[in-house]
């Protein structure tokens, strides 16, 4: 019989027959077959994404003359106004008005007390009246004090002229040896002491009146200078009353009834609503293309207005709103606007210039897609980006500064689905 057993014999365990393995071994074994060899397919070439752009809009890159328009926000404000002060320290008798109010010129607005003010001016005004007495009594004193002088001068005199009379008498005596030497000698004593009190009366007269001028003199200055403390104090009591000249729209009111003010400090803010204009912040990197009498188109809310450039800060100033620094322009309406918000803010562009020859793009969504520095540019069915940087704006247009060249197809709409990508395929017909 012929020789069935195995070459090697078995053991009885491994001699057993096996049962057959389950089918989801099979089916999970299958499965993951099929992974990896999707990933190795997938590693070995990349895979190409499906885009699908929706109502993209497509511009030619064109050579355009555009206007050079310096973008600016700012505020409203007023460009006459008329600020009231308080004329010294006090306490506010009584507020008429209330913010918002239309006043007329020459319209009481508030009072401040002036009692003490008046009490000050009742004292200036005595003391200037006893200096005027004063001067009448002193005057009073030089006319007869100067009538004494006369006599006394007359006198003076009339003896000098006897003693001349007598010495000239004894020494003709003297000579013709009826004088002795000491007769001579004493007519000669008392025409000199005649002489001396009639130049001792004369110089007593110049005294009284140069005194009396100095002192003339001096009191006039004493009068001067408490009359214009007396018009000081009542320009200032007048002033008390607080009035608007011109009157218009109170603006701001920093008084109450009862409250106390310093000299000097604000009381009030009267101006006409019309007399506005427009307070502008230009970036610095830009106010060297800004200068006066360039047109301004200013927009309030919804509506805009033609302004002209009126005065330019001759340094700058940090911005809120902003890193860089900015310089305040003022802006002055050609029409103005109707019922403005003094300190609503505005926004504004203002025409620096043209550039001619200008490649342009229209301003789409494109440029709010959150990367300003590249465009996608469509050829041969395939959109790709492109590094690009854009300059000044005009209306619906935008400068290209570099990236793109004349004649480019660039998609202008919004870039926010594919923005990731470098390329993809883009079928500029649809």
């Amino acid at each position: 019989m012929p020789n069935t057993e195995p070459i090697f014999a078995s053991t009885a365990a491994s001699s057993r027959k096996r049962p057959p393995l389950p089918i989801w071994l099979f089916v999970a074994a299958i499965a993951a077959a099929a992974i990896f060899v999707g990933a190795s397919l997938l590693a070995a070439r990349p895979q190409a994404e499906t885009v699908v752009v929706r109502g993209a809009t497509v511009s030619v890159v064109a050579r355009k003359t555009i206007r050079d328009i310096v973008s600016v926000s700012g505020v409203l404000e007023l460009s006459r106004k008329e600020i009231l002060t308080s004329p010294g320290d006090g306490t506010v008798e009584r507020v008429l008005v209330d913010e918002g109010d239309q006043v007329a010129a020459g319209q009481e607005l508030l009072r401040i007390d002036t009692d003490e003010l008046e009490a000050s001016l009742s004292t200036k005004k005595l003391s200037l009246e006893k200096l005027i007495r004063q001067g009448e009594q002193d005057e009073a004193e030089r006319r007869f004090s100067r009538r004494q002088n006369e006599i006394s001068i007359a006198a003076a005199e009339r003896a000098l002229t006897d003693a001349r009379a007598e010495a000239d008498r004894v020494e003709s005596l003297y000579r013709k040896k009826f004088a002795s030497e000491s007769e001579l000698s004493a007519a000669k004593g008392k025409l000199s002491n005649a002489e001396g009190s009639a130049e001792e009366s004369k110089l007593k007269q110049d005294q009284a009146e140069t005194l009396y001028l100095l002192a003339q003199k001096n009191q006039k200055v004493d009068m001067e200078i408490l009359a214009a403390e007396i018009a000081d104090l009542q320009a200032t009591i007048a002033a008390c009353v607080v009035r608007s000249v011109r009157g218009g729209t109170v603006y701001s009111l920093s008084a109450e009834t009862g409250g106390t003010v310093k000299a000097y400090a604000e009381l009030a803010v009267v101006a006409d609503p019309q007399d506005v204009r427009a307070a502008l912040d230009v970036p610095e990197t830009r106010i060297a293309s800004v200068s006066k009498g360039m047109s301004v188109t200013v927009y309030v809310g919804d509506s805009s207005y033609p302004a002209r450039v009126e005065t330019v800060a001759p340094s700058a100033t940090s911005s809120s709103s902003s890193a860089g620094s900015v310089v305040r322009v003022t802006a002055g309406f050609d029409k103005k606007p109707e019922r403005p918000t003094i300190g609503g803010s505005v926004s504004g562009e203002i025409v620096a210039g043209t550039i001619a020859d200008a490649l342009v793009l229209p301003r789409g969504a494109f440029l709010s897609s959150g990367n300003y520095a590249a465009a996608y540019v469509v050829s041969g069915g395939t959109a790709s980006k492109k590094a690009a940087s854009f300059g000044i704006a005009d209306g619906s247009l935008i400068q290209v500064v570099s990236g793109l060249a004349e004649g480019e197809h660039v998609i202008v709409s919004d870039y926010r689905d594919f923005i990731h990508l470098d390329t993809f395929p883009f079928d500029e017909g649809k």
